[in-house]
């Protein structure tokens, strides 16, 4: 599995297995070997390439296909909670401006309005596309 990952992302990105070759300091053929499952890859060189491709290792091993690391999975299921936090900030702060000019409360209240409505919107978003993927 690891070696047909490594070649997935490498044409994805549009490199050559020379490319990673000399990313890694190593012979293409060395690289080709990896790619062709004919060499173990070590664990730096997977975890390099994880974070080189910004996938998962687990990804990488073939032990989940959604690629995403957990640090940005975990990063991005704290978007609601930032979006909360910044209707708080502007439904508490006096001094907001906007486009250099102070915010009045019809633009204050639409502002707080039109974020709660996208968050509400991104969720029903969010439900319907996660139903979905549970039923395939």
């Amino acid at each position: 599995m690891v070696g047909r990952r490594l070649r997935e992302l490498r044409e994805k990105n549009g490199l050559i297995q020379k490319d990673i070759a000399n990313l890694l300091s190593v012979t293409t053929s060395a690289y080709g070997y990896y790619e062709q499952g004919k060499n173990d890859i070590d664990t730096n060189t997977l975890i390099f390439l994880s974070d080189y491709y910004n996938v998962s290792t687990d990804y990488m091993l073939g032990r989940t296909d959604i690629p995403v690391p957990i640090e940005t999975f975990l990063q991005d299921k704290q978007v609601d909670e930032k979006l909360n936090d910044l209707i708080e900030e502007i439904s508490n702060s006096k001094n907001l401006k906007f486009n250099n000019k102070q915010m009045n409360t019809q633009t204050r209240n639409f502002l707080i309005k039109m974020i709660t409505n996208t968050c509400d919107i991104a969720g029903e978003i969010n439900s319907i596309v996660s139903d979905n993927s549970k039923k395939k």
